[in-house]
């Protein structure tokens, strides 16, 4: 045998192997093409919580998707021992013969209330925990405080709550920063907008933003919400399993079950898209829906205009005139009218043709395109003049009249003069047959933009979100730091009153999100 041979014989391995460098690659293109569910997330990676009084979203930055919602109900409040989910025959429906309270009723399954009168501080706080635990280890399988954490949340929050909320999650973990976004300003980023009117159908109220390039010009609340709507259903379906008996639960009391109820009223509650329609329980067909009264056995047929009379009663009001409402339970075309009203004229016809719906409330089939018709009818009514009262209601009335009978007789409208004196040109001249006069700088503009879209203007009009976690979720993968990063170690020792309250926001800096000279301090912006 030769010398070569031997020398390559020896430096053979024992066992075949590949090299490291086609090892890598192969795994690489492996994981690229062939196995396409793989993916690979970066540590470095933020993980977004979108919370409200209900649910809580959560999930990984540049994802069109949470991966989990959590929520809460008797069912995850159990303590060792409470076997209440397995015993047989608990439908979840209490027997007629013990109506409750209808506040009472849903404060179970609420996470917290915007009344801190009756809200329990340190429960919200377990609750919290409880909840962040179950996200982490259940459905996000990641070590807790290791990864930036992104809140978001509604910018109408109350202090005590926010304090609470950020009290626990940097007590109980060891998160070294929190990054704070609102929730009207990442809807409409998740719709691709600057500028937008933000309308959150929420659970416990409804809240309509205006926003013109992405900052909160004007915001307005109303208690008419989900909450109210499934309140409603259960009153209509404590009647319904009370029908037989000739008597009726009091108009604040609910006789079945909430799962149940809020099971009918997601599946089958809808409004009407035109007011003029009016759909009668004669023409309407039948559902059949189990019955309230024992919903394990037996059925009931419903008309199903029914369950489009809690929708229309809570979120519109029709029955009510607008001086006999609260500022705080507006209905819901109403709010909108005020919010645009209360606009400036330029971020007013940007915001009406970008009206973004969302929240649980959006889902409901008919609502959104009812809201626009019956804010387009308050617009040709009262125009955009916040007057109100019955003299000008008369005034308007005479104008109409008077414009219709000119034109029935053929005659101009007469016109009042408005000085004592007038030149002889101003009486020959007739502003009917005047020539409108040229504006060269805006010819000039209009040719230099003459391949730019004219951006929509001055109409009612609906665009489609995300939603606001998916919002947060492209924000935070641009990499761009928000206006509010509270630090651990600052929080701990301040609270929150160690956040400045400017008044007018800092603008963040590309890459540190701060102002020059300005990096110890912190603002709550939003939030103030």
């Amino acid at each position: 045998m030769s010398t070569s041979s031997l020398r390559h014989s020896a430096a053979r391995p024992g066992s075949p192997h590949t090299p490291q460098q086609q090892l890598r690659s192969a795994n690489t293109s492996f994981a690229s093409t062939t196995s396409p569910g793989s993916s690979f997330r970066n540590e470095d990676d933020a993980i977004i919580f979108e919370i409200g009084a209900r649910w809580l979203r959560a999930g990984f930055e540049g994802s069109s998707a949470p991966v989990c919602v959590v929520g809460l109900g008797p069912e995850e409040s159990r303590r060792a021992g409470d076997y209440r989910g397995w015993i047989e025959g608990d439908s979840g429906a209490r027997p007629p013969s013990q109506p409750i309270n209808a506040e009472d009723w849903a404060r179970d399954y609420e996470l917290w209330r915007l009344d801190l009168r009756q809200t329990d501080i340190g429960l919200v706080e377990d609750k919290i925990e409880r909840l962040f635990r179950e996200a982490y280890n259940q459905y996000l399988l990641t070590d807790t405080g290791t990864s930036r954490l992104v809140l978001v949340l509604p910018s109408l929050m109350p202090h005590p709550l926010l304090s609470s909320l950020l009290s626990t999650l940097f007590s109980r973990w060891r998160f070294p920063t929190i990054t704070l976004l609102p929730s009207a300003p990442m809807s409409a980023t998740a719709a691709g907008l600057r500028s937008a009117l933000v309308v959150d159908l929420g659970w416990a109220e409804t809240t309509t933003t205006g926003l013109y390039e992405y900052r909160e010009v004007t915001t307005n609340r109303s208690t008419r919400a989900m909450k109210a709507v499934v309140q409603q259903m259960g009153r209509l379906l404590s009647n319904l399993a009370l029908q037989d008996s000739e008597e009726e639960v009091l108009s604040n009391d609910i006789s079945v079950g909430f799962k149940y109820c809020e099971e009918v009223t997601c599946r089958l509650a809808w409004c009407h898209p035109d007011a003029d329609t009016e759909v009668t329980e004669e023409q309407s067909s039948s559902v059949s829906i189990p019955s309230p009264e024992n919903p394990g056995q037996e059925f009931i047929d419903v008309p199903f205009s029914r369950f489009a009379e809690p929708v229309e009663k809570v979120l519109l009001a029709p029955d009510i005139s607008e001086h006999d409402l609260d500022d705080e339970e507006k209905s819901i075309p109403l709010l909108v009218y005020k919010t645009l009203l209360d606009l400036p004229p330029d971020a007013r016809g940007t915001c009406m043709a970008r009206i973004v719906f969302v929240g649980g409330g959006a889902r409901i089939p008919g609502l959104r395109q009812r809201i626009l018709k019956e804010v387009s009818k308050l617009v040709e009514r009262y125009g955009w003049s916040p007057i109100r009262g019955k003299a000008v209601e008369r005034q308007r009335e005479r104008l109409a009249e008077l414009r219709i009978s000119t034109q029935s007789n053929g005659e101009k409208p007469p016109v009042k003069a408005t000085t004592t004196a007038t030149s002889p040109d101003d009486e020959k001249s007739d502003p009917s047959q005047e020539e409108p006069e040229i504006d060269f700088v805006e010819q000039k503009l209009r040719r230099q933009n003459k391949d730019t879209p004219v951006p929509v203007q001055g109409i009612l009009r609906e665009v489609e979100s995300l939603g606001a976690w998916a919002g947060a979720s492209l924000t935070t993968s641009l990499k761009i730091r928000g206006l509010v990063e509270i630090e651990r170690e600052k929080f701990l020792q301040h609270g929150l009153a160690g956040g400045t309250r400017d008044s007018e926001h800092p603008v963040p800096d590309r890459r540190s999100g701060l102002r020059a000279g300005d990096r110890s301090s912190w603002t709550l912006a939003g939030w103030a």
